[in-house]
């Protein structure tokens, strides 16, 4: 084997240091996408809905008896606010979502974002998680244990918080994720509670955790 000269180990140590070069850029890209800053009022005003909404259906469930017991006419009511909040709070967050990335960079805009998530490479990442979720919501439903549903949700965007911030390594991600794994595996181990005490203990506080916690300011670290 003929031994690298100079100019090669040259061009090669060039190379690399381009490739570093390459990654730290994108690696900084997606950490300014993903910053909590972005997703905080979001996530805090998602967790007061999530926690207000299931304790106007709890006093409801409390007042009737039990949730089949709560007249059709008024869980429509409910559920038609919850949608409207829903839709209500996607196109205010997709709205300065874009504002806040062509701040970062002119080029960058809501598509930019989005081929990101879609890409083929990261797409395969989180993907077979959200199938696994919807498979297992399904199964308990069918099985008539759909209480199960909210600790299999909680446990499934706890990984994906998890799976962000040890990409990003922006930590609001990685506690929120911890909450939301931590909470489901509680909700498991002491059986059925009430619905919307489940929801409001794995999804409402772990919203409202990030919500807080992405007030917190970002300290940039070069790599």
């Amino acid at each position: 084997m003929t031994p690298a000269t100079d100019s090669q180990i040259k061009k090669l140590t060039e190379d690399i240091s381009l490739i570093k070069s390459v990654i730290s850029r994108n690696k900084k890209v997606i950490q300014m996408i993903l910053l909590p800053t972005h997703f905080r009022l979001l996530y805090l005003v998602s967790g007061i809905s999530l926690i207000g909404f299931s304790l106007v259906i709890y006093l409801m469930m409390e007042h009737y008896g039990s949730y089949s017991g709560i007249p059709h006419n008024y869980i429509g009511i409910i559920y038609l606010a919850m949608l409207i909040d829903w839709a209500l709070l996607a196109f205010i967050k997709f709205y300065k979502w874009k504002g806040s990335l062509s701040k970062i960079d002119k080029r960058y805009d809501l598509g930019f974002a989005l081929e990101g998530f879609f890409s083929f490479r990261i797409v395969h990442v989180y993907l077979p998680l959200l199938i696994l979720m919807i498979v297992i919501s399904v199964f308990f439903v069918q099985r008539g244990t759909a209480y199960y549903v909210i600790p299999t949700i909680s446990i499934g965007t706890g990984l994906m918080h998890n799976l962000i911030g040890s990409v990003t390594r922006l930590w609001q991600w990685i506690v929120t994720g911890y909450w939301l794994l931590i909470a489901g595996l509680f909700l498991l181990a002491t059986g059925p509670l009430s619905i919307p005490l489940a929801v409001s203990i794995s999804l409402g506080c772990g919203c409202i955790l990030f919500g807080v916690t992405g007030w917190v300011p970002h300290a940039s670290k070069k790599e």
